[in-house]
């Protein structure tokens, strides 16, 4: 129960951010529309890293605690997740250098953008070394070396949850700022539950993180025998 209940309220705030975005960009914000010299190009970098980490890098995470299948098929999930948010942000990235560019707006200056930077860093390199070491397809990975990399794995991971969370919402502000909407407007409050929806999202993921028993197949427990479970399987 504990299980289907965390996961209903993720889903719940994972999808409302998403609803929230959507419905900014296309009430407040111009649509989408990838043309040169067009504001609404800008629109897809808040959509598209919001897919990026609330949806796919979300459920990326709670991969391990949620579904009740088998370790290494969590291990293709989690990988194949890892890299679609990848592709997702990078797209996004390019979408708000393009619409600074063509406006001769700098780019790299403010706190968002330098988060930005560095929670696509760690979402970049948990892609590459957790595909190519727990994927087998480093030569010489072995349990040892799984052994050793695991916990950095997994603490960048969890980093990377709140780092998005920071970057999401420290843009959130920034853009605000810009806009300058008129304050108790239903335009300020789409930035303000936007904002909210995000924290929400990230405490879903903790709770589920940290209160959440890892779940495996029905039987796990008679197929080994009854030995206690290694949440920290390397295999």
């Amino acid at each position: 129960m504990k299980h289907m209940l965390s996961l209903i309220a993720f889903e719940i705030s994972a999808l409302l951010s998403l609803a929230l975005v959507i419905y900014w960009i296309e009430q407040y914000a111009g649509g989408l529309k990838w043309e040169n010299k067009n504001k609404a190009k800008f629109n897809y970098h808040p959509l598209f890293m919001i897919i990026a980490f609330v949806i796919i890098m979300g459920h990326s995470v709670i991969t391990f605690r949620i579904l009740p299948i088998a370790h290494r098929t969590k291990k293709y999930i989690h990988a194949v997740l890892n890299i679609t948010a990848a592709i997702f942000a990078t797209i996004g990235v390019v979408a708000v250098l393009q619409f600074h560019n063509e406006a001769n707006i700098p780019n790299f200056y403010s706190l968002h953008s330098w988060l930005g930077l560095t929670t696509l860093s760690i979402l970049y390199l948990q892609a590459l070394a957790g595909f190519g070491i727990f994927q087998d397809l480093v030569s010489g990975a072995n349990r040892e070396i799984r052994a050793a990399y695991k916990p950095w794995h997994v603490v960048a991971g969890v980093c990377l949850i709140a780092f998005a969370a920071c970057t999401i919402t420290t843009g959130i502000q920034e853009k605000y700022g810009f806009v300058q909407p008129k304050k108790y407007s239903a335009h300020a409050y789409a930035y303000n539950f936007l904002g909210l929806s995000i924290f929400l999202w990230l405490a879903t993921v903790i709770y589920i993180l940290l209160a959440v028993e890892k779940r495996e197949p029905e039987g796990y427990e008679t197929l080994t025998g009854g030995a206690p479970v290694n949440t920290y399987n390397t295999e």
